[in-house]
């Protein structure tokens, strides 16, 4: 991030899809939810950090366009791609640095998913400097193993960066996702995933650890709650009321840190090595 300060943000669990592996997901935005320029003026409050548009689907969102276009730093976003890339406004997708897409076998055709992909790639092909950064990402749920690495490959094939996601349970649950058989499958397909171990491998050699997210990474609820990461219950307090704090440095974690986003951007020591250092 070249010493950037990065904010995840969840401005509604609202979502069009109801995967039965997704924990992030509404049918209906829960009370106390802000709209959107609120998001953006309190965002800017706190220095405007480059955001990470999450969810839920954050393209459901009313004024999701024009948060998009008024937003003053660089942004990021996961989305299913449920809308035709072209239907946005001129101007939308340059605005983003990153763009994960997701693919989602129980509400969309494998075909459908991989034509509005590619239809994405190509609104830059005249201007591939303004290209976001696109990766497509697939999550690894048992039912579908032996389809992924096709699927995977046929998106490669569109010029596209790929890869799978493991399945992973709510925070602090320790509780195996996979079968033993199930795990022997997907790593023997040799597919790209997005972080190196499977969570519930991660939780048999969780230790305590120096971590130190909270510092230029951050994850914010759609009721502004701010914590050090996806995972992590540390608060950093409230986006909208003032109490936001970005910490100065590591902070003490006993938490299994199984998510590729907060694998990828807090660095974590474990604590004996510290020790024995």
């Amino acid at each position: 991030m070249g010493g950037r300060r990065l904010a995840v943000i969840l401005p509604s669990l609202l979502c069009n899809y109801d995967c039965p592996y997704c924990r992030i997901k509404a049918r209906r935005r829960q009370s106390g939810e802000r709209p959107l320029v609120d998001w953006r003026d309190a965002l800017m409050t706190i220095g405007a950090p480059l955001a990470h548009v999450a969810g839920g689907e954050p393209t459901v969102l009313k004024g999701f366009a024009d948060f998009v276009l008024g937003y003053p730093a660089p942004l990021r976003m996961t989305t299913n791609l449920w809308r035709a890339p072209e239907a946005w406004p001129p101007g939308f997708w340059e605005r983003f640095e990153y763009v994960t897409v997701s693919f989602h076998p129980d509400h969309t055709d494998f075909d459908g998913f991989a034509t509005r992909a590619a239809r994405l790639h190509a609104l830059f092909d005249r201007r591939p400097a303004l290209r976001p950064r696109l990766t497509c990402t697939i999550v690894a749920d048992p039912r579908w193993i032996d389809a992924l690495p096709g699927w995977l490959a046929r998106l490669r094939g569109l010029g596209l960066a790929a890869r799978g996601q493991y399945l992973n349970r709510p925070a602090g649950d320790p509780t195996p996702t996979y079968a033993p058989a199930d795990l022997k499958r997907l790593r023997a397909s040799a597919i790209p995933m997005s972080h190196d171990r499977a969570g519930q491998d991660i939780h048999v050699t969780n230790g305590p650890k120096l971590c130190d997210a909270g510092r230029v990474y951050c994850h914010i609820d759609p009721l502004g709650e701010a914590r050090r990461c996806s995972r992590d219950r540390l608060s950093l307090g409230n986006l909208f009321d003032g109490t936001f704090a970005w910490r100065d440095g590591e902070a003490r974690c006993e938490t299994a840190c199984t998510e590729a986003c907060d694998r990828t951007f807090a660095r974590m020591r474990a604590i004996s090595q510290e020790v024995t250092a």
